[in-house]
């Protein structure tokens, strides 16, 4: 089986996920967790990657991860090495402690940085391990209420992002924190297994690596037209028609989005199967994305099918 594309550059948003081999604890007690963190500080310092978030969980790990010169493998490589090692020896144990390599997702910084500091922290209370992110100790939640905190952690970039002042921004970001209707992360396209973005995004980072996506070869304009026919109850026929209907139009507007984004299919291919000009599909894929910011219903009918499409292929 095929390693998940690499992704990275200087000053790159990385989400790193390390979880522990067949699910099981990496942390047995809060000095396992303290000494995780003084290795973790030890790496920042010595690789020069800037740490804007983190969480420790019972069998896995959330960090966010701003990198610099060195790659995030060598850095997760000794990372996890060293806190394996010094576990194995305090708890009388012998061989891998997490699962393989570690998972990462290249995140678009400028639009989705608040939606992955959100649902980092959040991640005890919907684990149902605290009532509320402030409740959970384990976390850089409380740095960022507070407005300060050790000096490994980079509060700077994500409380500049709420707001100028500092005051102001530990305000807004405790209200980001209690908000029902913020941008979830999960909702984020994925795309290629290794970035959470939107499709110019992806398109910039995947041509720049010189390296095709996993799974776009296995997608065709009619399998996505298909799978977004299913879940609206339209015909793939009608799609294809000469119907006008907005619901049609907006249909045709997702499988366009979904085409670009999974397969990286070009807009005028699109245009061609629905016998329609390429302008005209590019104002509706406009349309649809415009909708998407302003309306969390669209936004989530499109993640859903986006989520069913990468299942899919």
């Amino acid at each position: 089986m095929a390693r998940p594309l690499r992704l990275g550059f200087p000053g790159a948003l990385h989400h790193v996920i390390a979880r522990g081999n067949e699910r099981r604890e990496i942390f047995r007690d809060d000095r396992d967790r303290e000494f995780y963190l003084e290795r973790l500080a030890h790496y920042r310092t010595r690789h020069g990657f800037r740490l804007y978030a983190y969480c420790l969980m019972t069998n896995h790990v959330h960090l966010a991860i701003g990198t610099a010169k060195t790659p995030l493998s060598r850095t997760m490589l000794g990372l996890q090495s060293s806190y394996t090692q010094a576990f194995n020896r305090r708890h009388d144990r012998s061989g891998h402690l997490f699962q393989g390599r570690y998972g990462a997702f290249l995140v678009e910084k400028d639009r989705y940085f608040l939606a992955l500091l959100r649902y980092i922290h959040r991640n005890p209370v919907e684990a149902g391990l605290a009532p509320r992110a402030d409740r959970y100790r384990w976390s850089s939640d409380r740095f960022y209420r507070a407005g300060r905190g050790p000096d490994w952690l980079d509060l700077d970039e994500g409380l500049r992002l709420l707001d100028s002042q500092a005051a102001a921004a530990v305000e807004r970001y405790r209200e980001l924190m209690g908000e029902a209707s913020a941008e979830e992360y999960d909702e984020v396209p994925r795309i290629a297994q290794v970035v959470k973005g939107d499709s110019e995004f992806a398109d910039r980072v995947l041509e720049a690596a010189e390296t095709p996506e996993l799974n776009r070869r296995r997608l065709t304009v009619d399998s996505i037209t298909r799978l977004v026919a299913a879940s609206t109850g339209d015909e793939v026929d009608v799609l294809r028609g000469t119907s006008r209907v907005r619901q049609v139009s907006r249909s045709r507007a997702i499988v366009a989005y979904l085409a670009k984004l999974h397969g990286r299919i070009p807009f005028a291919h699109v245009a061609e199967y629905f016998n329609r000009g390429a302008t005209t599909m590019s104002k509706d894929v406009r349309r649809l994305e415009e909708a998407m910011r302003d309306s969390a219903v669209v936004r989530k009918r499109v993640a859903s099918l986006s989520r069913a499409l990468g299942n899919n292929t």
